[in-house]
């Protein structure tokens, strides 16, 4: 029997922890019952809408999706707004922390007025008030309605949420109505459980664990990202915490002397410069009338690849590569043993940029397109199937960047031509029957200084063409290591 009551207490508080997934700051109205047939109640709700949208403290998120749960409750809505598996549903599919519930009864030339602030498992009430109005005034009963939610916005414990942790560093959200600035101190604690007035029936105390402190050294738009300085247990910060913000002594606003590196990373950079030198194993190969020929060597050369950034996720970008050198017969027979060769490659292309935890300082997922040309000129030999040509078209791609520690980010990205086209200026091959053009690239980069990164890659480009005719197809390989710097500019 004790293992049995063990079991039950683990099950409920694990449920009391999953009922804090979202904020209490995602605040959603429900519909207004009233016992006049839902006129009056509508136009509390719509003022109580208008005030909520405008008001900073709460991330008001719109009706529409409850409506649509709600309509098949129509007949009994205001008995279902008092169940709480509907309630939770309703929470769930609007990923909001607190639902507002109004409720006006008509008495003689009164109104009963009371609001309930329910929590995401539609059971928890944070707030719940009831009064009676001697005056039928519509401006009287939003005023009431306003007053006390301007009373529950008072007792939110906490004035955000952690959204990403990467070792000490933490991402989390902020309400607009609370100024941050760089280098404010914050606390994170962790929920242990809610404690209920045993009369009331609504949560009066917040039971919390301090997980530790840190200070706030990057802004993105609603999120801030934080460094931890001191632990205040053996717990480490997750997903879900409660981040409480301190007061910032004048002196250490964004001018800090300890927050400098801020300053140095911040957005307002244009965007970044790679130059780098590379040196490619390459491998040309055709099968041509006088057999399947194959060359291949070392070549090298250098590359220029720009990121400009238009907005924090929007990106142009451009590359320019040539490589030159010679090649060696490694298989058939070819009229000639070696022959000199020279590839270029031109680039250009925007996307857009995925950041869960900020701009500098968290992963990076990039979507782009654009077009882009790989050009090979090599010594003339029709009957080899060597000469001049080139492959181009648009590009498709997706790359990605992640910290692996401080001041070391590795990245990597691939790309294909959904539709490419070949250029024979050698008029060496027939017409087309199928073309490919495949490019993957890994690679890190180390924060040398604010505007120089070091950086290492491995390419690969993969150009292969089918044709009819006697010279059938031709194949272009390359695998590079680019050593090179990155200037922020």
């Amino acid at each position: 029997m004790k293992k049995i009551l063990i079991l039950v207490t683990c099950v409920l508080f694990a449920a009391s922890l999953r009922a804090e997934s979202f904020s209490m700051r995602d605040c959603l109205l429900l519909p207004v019952s009233d016992t006049a047939g839902n006129s009056f109640g509508f136009k509390v709700y719509e003022n109580l809408e208008r005030y909520l949208k405008s008001n900073k403290w709460c991330n008001f998120k719109p009706s529409s999706d409850v409506l649509s749960i709600l309509s098949k409750y129509r007949d009994k809505l205001p008995e279902y707004l008092k169940d709480e598996k509907v309630l939770q549903t309703v929470a769930n599919r609007s990923k909001v922390g607190t639902m507002f519930r109004v409720e006006i009864v008509y008495g003689v030339d009164s109104l009963t007025v009371s609001l309930d602030v329910i929590g995401e498992n539609g059971s928890d009430k944070y707030l719940s008030e009831k009064t009676v109005l001697n005056k039928v005034d519509e401006d009287l009963v939003v005023t009431t309605l306003r007053n006390w939610l301007e009373t529950f916005r008072a007792t939110i414990p906490y004035q955000g949420k952690v959204v990403g942790v990467l070792g000490d560093q933490i991402t989390f959200t902020f309400s607009k109505d609370n100024k941050i600035d760089i280098a404010q101190d914050y606390k994170i604690s962790r929920l242990l459980k809610k404690k209920q007035h045993p009369l009331l029936k609504k949560v009066v105390e917040w039971d919390t664990v301090a997980v530790g402190r840190g200070k706030v050294f990057n802004l993105s738009r609603g999120q801030a990202l934080g460094v931890m300085k001191v632990y205040m247990s053996d717990k480490q910060v997750s997903v879900g915490d409660w981040v409480k913000l301190e007061k910032v002594p004048f002196k250490e606003k964004r001018g800090s002397e300890r927050f400098s590196k801020y300053d140095e990373n911040r957005y307002g950079k244009l965007g970044d410069l790679s130059l780098s030198f590379l040196l490619s194993s390459h491998t040309a190969s055709t099968s041509a009338s006088t057999g399947n020929n194959k060359m291949d060597g070392l070549i090298y050369g250098v590359s220029a690849e720009a990121e400009a950034w238009i907005t924090r996720n929007y990106f142009v970008m451009g590359e320019f590569a040539k490589r030159i050198g010679s090649l060696d017969s490694s298989s058939g027979s070819p009229s000639s043993d070696t022959s000199g060769q020279n590839t270029g490659t031109l680039k250009v292309g925007g996307g857009y940029k995925y950041l869960p935890m900020g701009f500098f300082y968290g992963p990076q997922v990039n979507a782009y397109t654009g077009w882009a040309q790989y050009s090979y000129i090599m010594d003339e030999s029709s009957e080899d199937g060597f000469g001049s040509n080139s492959f181009g078209g648009i590009i498709l791609g997706l790359g990605g960047s992640i910290p692996l520690q401080k001041g070391l980010r590795l990245y990597g990205s691939g790309e294909v031509m959904p539709f490419p086209e070949f250029e024979d200026e050698s008029n060496i091959f027939g017409s087309s029957k199928s073309i490919s053009s495949m490019v993957f690239e890994i690679g890190a980069q180390y924060n040398w200084s604010s505007g120089l990164k070091i950086m290492g890659a491995f390419e690969s480009i993969s150009n292969s063409g089918k044709f009819k005719g006697s010279n059938s197809d031709v194949t272009y390989r390359d695998a590079t290591i680019k050593l090179g710097g990155v200037f922020t500019f």
